[in-house]
């Protein structure tokens, strides 16, 4: 009978302990929390066209797996001022990017953070390239995540002479995670890129090494309280 009850006083007083162990795991185990987030407005200058461009800490880059025939033989990205008058693209009264793909077959525009740390997307200000528009401008948002996994995200804008960008919202599975996104479309104009969620990518290995540490420091002293 006293060993039963000195057995359950020793569980008792290490309850903290295991407790502690069990939450810090679950922590180092789920994502980091959340260190940032922004809008890409497009205020800088691409010489207009470019195939590399970086602002907020964004990366957007040109991927050209084939280049063509022509010269140039890939597509280039540009950033536009204010449009506020007549003309053959959106009106908008700040600037923003716009990319035709008419030079190589499957070039396409990809972005991501410059410190490498994942994030999420909120929304996004879209519209056809071609001013008024006279047909639907389907555009995909593929989303790499830091699991191996992908997610997809298809907007279309409206046609019928559409002359302006419109907002569209993101699903939850853009909401955090994402290592890179690639936009494949043959022709979009994009503005006010929100993004959020930002944090490190955790390297391999280390939420189980740092798990096991503390579970040998426990366990050395659950061993010391248990000697006589």
């Amino acid at each position: 009978m006293k060993s039963k009850h000195v057995e359950m006083r020793f569980w008792k007083q290490n309850s903290v302990c295991l407790r502690f162990l069990a939450a810090t795991t679950l922590i180092l185990a789920g994502t980091v929390a959340a260190q940032g987030q922004g809008t890409i407005a497009f205020s800088g200058q691409v010489a207009p066209y470019g195939t590399n461009y970086i602002e907020g800490g964004m990366q957007f880059r040109v991927i050209i797996p084939t280049p063509g025939a022509g010269s140039p033989n890939y597509d280039s990205m540009g950033v536009y001022g204010p449009i506020t008058s007549p003309s053959n693209i959106p009106y908008n009264s700040t600037p923003y990017m716009l990319f035709f793909q008419q030079n190589s077959p499957n070039d396409n525009v990809s972005f991501s953070l410059t410190n490498g740390y994942t994030f999420g997307l909120t929304s996004v200000n879209l519209a056809d390239p071609n001013s008024p528009s006279s047909s639907l401008d389907p555009i995909m948002f593929v989303g790499f995540l830091a699991n191996g996994s992908s997610v997809t995200n298809t907007f279309t804008t409206p046609g019928g002479g559409a002359t302006t960008f419109l907002n569209y919202t993101f699903t939850s599975a853009f909401s955090s995670g994402l290592t890179s996104v690639d936009i494949l479309a043959p022709r979009w104009a994009m503005d006010n890129l929100v993004f959020g969620n930002v944090a490190p990518v955790p390297e391999p290995g280390t939420v189980g090494l740092l798990a096991v540490g503390l579970l040998a420091f426990v366990g050395r002293k659950i061993q010391g309280r248990r000697k006589p």
